[in-house]
Order: structure tokens, then C-alpha cells, then sequence
């Protein structure tokens, strides 16, 4: 049974035997002056008796403590998601069971990224290129939807962004710029499973804004000149952005494309920006580039395909067609990366390490030179 009726030919090709509406019908059938079978009658219902009995087993006792685990003051989490590295490949920022964390493999500790609410869920934390002692991430609320945060992983010290419309809101990423003028891009998403389709529902996509990183004292950024960015992404793909060239270009990747946007260029007459398409996946669940690179060819092109994590040179971009690791077809100088599949793949900012996440662990860390 499914949302389909099923079907199969009699054994003598003289009727179909079809699943529909609870019952089973013969629908007979034949054979016309263009060797086509046809129907020859009236669909009729086969007539059955079905006995079925069921049997309760018994309930297992002992194993697991469920009650210990849920009422224990700290519990181990296995659902780790968006990963994102710093510029050095040292320090790694993930969420996990609503909150987020930091990870320093120099040293092994993990600790949680300060936050200003600790009833409210946080998602989406990524690294201020030049400042990796701060960490914007994005809070949620049932009643007043997202929020972002910048966290200072020195102090402490908590800083909420204000003039951010009503909306659900993901990916929040800051540009590598001097100085303490920033610009910030973020996606918005449309309606959802959990919070309807009523409200800021409107404009979902790509959007851009300017900031100032705090000197201190306050605990609020003001958003100045949010504009909406028209675009090519999916704003509920699997997102992962960046910036380059100061703020000029925004490099945007979801599962099978990665696109560069050219911020500084501005629309055209028709309100629309410059993309440039820098690889694809033919059937790709995530898809990355390194950050190095000559002209609009990146070293490598990194992907997930059937579950594995898979490494590409970059000029297979320009072969054709997109990566993909089908046997016998694979893109060229194709490597797999995983041994147990992975997800979630992020670039260290120097291009020299690629990291995933592998179930409940941050695999070790590639590097290609």
C-alpha cells in the first residue's frame, strides 16, 4: 500500500490485478488489431477473507536508565550540525541540541559560546574573519522569531543586533574587512512545519546589511541598510557562505552549486546582480570550494555524495559537467575523504584543511599540501 496503487499483470497477460480504494480488482484486458492491449470489460472487485492475528510481546525491562539520562545534570549529544572554521583551522564553532559551542583542537576543550538568554534555543555560529574571539550566531523565539548574537569568546560579553525584521533567519557570515565597519549577509526563510505560513513570510532569500563590531561598553549593534539581494538560492537548501574580497563578492554554496555574487557591482537596470557559477554537483547533498585559488577556479572542490565525503580538483569545473562519484564515471582525480560518511564540510580560511563532521565526532582534519 502507498499513496499510488500498486499493480501486476495475471500470470496469462489477460487482466491487470490492481490495489485501489481498500480493495483488489481485476481489470480485464485484450489484445487489438495494433498488438495493444486494451480493456475488454468492467473492473471487477476479487473477493477475499484475510484472518490476521497479532501478538503483544513482552516488555523489555533493565539496559538503559532512561529516567537517569533525562534528569542527569549534563547529557552526551549525538546530533552535532553546522560546522564552520576559523581562519587558522584551529578553532571550530558547531550547534548542537539548541545551543552552540567552540572547539580548540590545539587543546581538545570545548566549551559553550556565551550567550544572553539561557532559555532560548541558538543555532548558526560562525567566525568574524580577522576577530576569531568573536562569534556571531543566531537566537530563536516563538514569539519574535530570529534574532543574531555576537558572542566575545574573551570577555564574555553578549551583544544583540537590533533593526532586524520580524522573520526566521539562518547562516548569519561577516565579511573580512579593516576596521570596525562590517558587512553582514544572512538568509531568510519562508514559512515552516513548527510556526505556520501567516507571518514575515515575504521576500525569502538573500539579504545583506552594514554594522558596526563593538569597542566596547553597549550591548547592542544596530543594523543600518538591510536590503534584499536577488538571487539564484534556495533559502531551505543546505547553505553555507562567505566572503571575498573584502565585501565586494559574496560566495554562496547550498548542495549542488557554489556561485559568487558581486556585491560591489550593484543590480543592473533590471534589479539583478552578477552571478558567476564557480562549480555544481550533478547529485550532490553539500558541495564546497577552497578558499584558494587562481582566478574563478578554486584548488578543490569538496563535496557529499551517497553519504561520503568526496575531494575534486577544482578544474573539473570547467570540464563540463558537475562532480560526481558514480564508479566507472567518476569526475577525474576524484578522492574519497571518509571512511564512514560525513557532512556538514567547512574550509579553514588559509584553504589548507577540510573539515566534516563524521556521526557525533569532528573528523581529523585533511591537509592537501
Amino acid at each position: 500500500m502507498g499513496t499510488y496503487p500498486s499493480f501486476a499483470f495475471s500470470s496469462s497477460d489477460d487482466a491487470v490485478i490492481i490495489w485501489a480504494a481498500g480493495q483488489i480488482y481485476r481489470v480485464p484486458l485484450k489484445v487489438n488489431d495494433q498488438g495493444e492491449r486494451i480493456l475488454s470489460g468492467t473492473p471487477s472487485p476479487i473477493r477475499f477473507h484475510a484472518r490476521v492475528s497479532k501478538r503483544l510481546a513482552r516488555t523489555l525491562k533493565g539496559g538503559v536508565d532512561i529516567l537517569q539520562q533525562e534528569t542527569a545534570n549534563t547529557q552526551r549529544i549525538h546530533s552535532l550540525k553546522n560546522l564552520r572554521v576559523d581562519e587558522t583551522g584551529e578553532q571550530i564553532v558547531f550547534e548542537g541540541a539548541g545551543l552552540t559551542y567552540i572547539h580548540d583542537l590545539r587543546s581538545g576543550k570545548t566549551d559553550q559560546i556565551p550567550i544572553s538568554d539561557k532559555l532560548a534555543p541558538y543555532y548558526s555560529p560562525s567566525f568574524v574573519p580577522g576577530r576569531s574571539e568573536l562569534v556571531i550566531h543566531a537566537r530563536w523565539s516563538d514569539t519574535r522569531f530570529t534574532s543574531f548574537e555576537l558572542s566575545d569568546l574573551e570577555t564574555g560579553a553578549t551583544y544583540e543586533f537590533v533593526g532586524l525584521p520580524l522573520g526566521r533567519y539562518l547562516s548569519p557570515v561577516v565579511c573580512d574587512c579593516p576596521g570596525s565597519s562590517r558587512r553582514l549577509a544572512f538568509v531568510k526563510t519562508g514559512e515552516d512545519t513548527l510556526t505556520g505560513g501567516i507571518l514575515a513570510t515575504a521576500n525569502p532569500g538573500l539579504y545583506i546589511a552594514n554594522f558596526d563590531l563593538p569597542a566596547g561598553g553597549g550591548k547592542k549593534i544596530y543594523l543600518k541598510n538591510i536590503r534584499y539581494v536577488p538571487s539564484d538560492l534556495n533559502p531551505d537548501d543546505r547553505i553555507n557562505m562567505r566572503f571575498f574580497d573584502g565585501a565586494n563578492k559574496l560566495l554562496v554554496q547550498d548542495s549542488q552549486t557554489a556561485f559568487t555574487i558581486n556585491i560591489k557591482k550593484g543590480p543592473d537596470g533590471n534589479g539583478e546582480y552578477e552571478h558567476d557559477i564557480i562549480a555544481s554537483g550533478r547529485m550532490s547533498a553539500e558541495l564546497t570550494i577552497s578558499p584558494t585559488g587562481k582566478g574563478d577556479i578554486p584548488d578543490y572542490i569538496s563535496f557529499v555524495d551517497f553519504f561520503h565525503v568526496y575531494l575534486a580538483p577544482g578544474k573539473a569545473s570547467k570540464e563540463g559537467q558537475g562532480v560526481w562519484s558514480k564508479p566507472g564515471n567518476a569526475t577525474k582525480g576524484l578522492a574519497r575523504l571518509s571512511l564512514d560518511g560525513g557532512h556538514d564540510i567547512s574550509w579553514s580560511g588559509d584553504g589548507k584543511r577540510v573539515f566534516w563532521f563524521l556521526g557525533m565526532l569532528v573528523n581529523l582534519y585533511l591537509d592537501p599540501f
